[in-house]
């Protein structure tokens, strides 16, 4: 078959890809550099600490590693690219959360990143680590990165304004009083001039990361860890209808704070109390709001049945390996070094919050220390929820799934602002039905997923067997 715009225009996209491709392994560098890996991050942040604990790891292995920062949605399409065509690619690749997604739509077998469930199995660092994290890089039963972090999630707070207002957090164990205090709270004009002084929480008019959030924590993610779509599961379609009444109409409790510099004035004013904080989000208000210091608080997330689960989780980073690297065994080796050694973990800890997987570095000095603009041991106030984090299964149709959600979401909204409660909850579930339908649908198209996934699961590790006895 021909290329309809001609050949010219054909051979001018292949080049475009294939360069692509050679523009995320090289980042600018000549290629007679004599780099042994290539790592690839999208965030700087964790760059920063990995270069740091570069120098010991190789002179130990007498090697040479380059660190490369490439934003993330740059990273994720040119990694796709090169991996279509066949170019180079890097050693070793750090994804965002729900990016896995974008590299496991084929079989198995055709998934371009190394599977590395024996061997987590077979040196027992499975068992070592939050095996709830592994759920977010896996594609029908087998793991395709390492879990960098856990995430588990809180609220923060303006303590000095909660406890002026006679708020006692300890009491705020369940959704359903939160919202009950929260409408309280913007009911009251304490300076008398007609406008609400306190909204109780922070919460996206659209929805966002935050209605997945919930839903987790509510035991309900978007799919399970089979794959079958749960946005019409009736615990997901509570979850929206609480949400929908917090942001508008007469029992509203909440405020959209935004991020950036608007997220900032309104916790410096005060206009919000309440904010969602996983652990990575405590370093990012340490750097925005300085002036805040000893004037936050943490606290469980309320349950939504008294006594379940209060913590839940907002974002994830994961260690894949192509297919291709070079030195997959050294990779391997300075991914245990900056993944799971607990020498390094603990200090860059002090540096990002970011509670690690590895269960054994939480012994580490660094996570008792009492951090200085909190007031407390973050170690020891995120640690005891680490284990309680919600699975939250990886799929292919993430993305397909997200956009479908927030259009339910809009329906139900809107409905809420025109009609008020009655026929919400029929609204909701409709809309959810209709959402989940359509994300059926769509799976339903691919046969590369109907293939028996015993018979996917069998064939992968039998080429992870074969591989690893090369």
């Amino acid at each position: 078959m021909e290329f309809p715009y001609g050949r010219a225009p054909l051979g001018i996209m292949l080049l475009a890809i294939v360069a692509a491709g050679v523009v995320l392994l090289s980042g600018g560098t000549k290629n007679d550099q004599p780099f042994d890996l290539i790592f690839v991050t999208f965030t700087k942040e964790h760059a920063a600490a990995y270069q740091k604990a570069l120098p010991a790891f190789e002179a130990a292995n007498n090697c040479r590693v380059q660190i490369q920062v490439v934003d993330d949605r740059a990273l994720q399409s040119r990694l796709q690219s090169a991996m279509q065509v066949g170019a180079d690619v890097p050693d070793m690749v750090e994804l965002q959360d729900g990016f896995m997604s974008f590299f496991t739509k084929g079989m198995l077998d055709d998934v371009q990143f190394r599977d590395l469930t024996d061997r987590l199995k077979s040196s027992g660092l499975y068992d070592q680590l939050v095996t709830n994290r592994f759920s977010k890089w896996s594609s029908r039963g087998r793991i395709f990165a390492l879990p960098h972090d856990v995430h588990p999630t809180m609220l923060a707070y303006r303590k000095d304004i909660v406890q002026q207002l006679g708020i006692d957090v300890n009491k705020l164990t369940t959704w359903d009083e939160f919202a009950r205090v929260g409408r309280e709270v913007v009911t009251k004009d304490h300076d008398g001039d007609g406008t609400i002084d306190h909204y109780m929480l922070d919460l996206p008019i659209d929805g966002d990361v935050v209605m997945q959030l919930l839903a987790l924590q509510r035991g309900v993610p978007m799919f399970d860890a089979d794959g079958n779509v749960q946005l019409d599961n009736d615990a997901f379609v509570d979850v929206m209808c609480w949400y929908v009444k917090q942001i508008q109409g007469k029992d509203r409790m909440a405020f959209p704070a935004g991020w950036g510099q608007n997220l900032s004035q309104a916790m410096i004013d005060g206009l919000v109390l309440f904010y969602f904080c996983p652990d990575w989000r405590t370093m990012q208000f340490e750097f925005d709001v300085p002036s805040l210091k000893g004037k936050m608080g943490l606290m469980p997330l309320p349950a939504w049945e008294p006594g379940s689960r209060r913590t839940s989780t907002w974002g994830a980073t994961g260690l894949a390996f192509p297919k291709r690297g070079r030195n997959f065994e050294l990779a391997w080796k300075l991914a245990m070094y900056l993944y799971y050694d607990p020498a390094q973990l603990g200090p860059r800890f002090l540096q990002t919050n970011i509670l690690p997987p590895l269960k054994s570095a939480w012994t580490q000095p660094q996570f008792s220390e009492v951090d200085d603009f909190w007031q407390i041991s973050l170690g020891q106030t995120f640690i005891p929820l680490a284990n309680d984090v919600p699975p939250a299964p990886s799929n292919a149709y993430h993305y397909t799934a997200v956009n479908k959600m927030s259009k339910a979401f809009t329906r139900a909204s809107r409905y809420y602002a025109e009609h008020g409660e009655q026929g919400l909850r029929e609204v909701a579930r409709r809309e959810l039905q209709q959402s989940a339908e359509e994300v059926r649908a769509e799976m339903r198209r691919n046969i590369f997923l109907q293939e028996p996934a015993a018979k996917q699961t069998a064939s992968a590790a039998a080429a992870t067997s074969a591989e690893v006895g090369r």
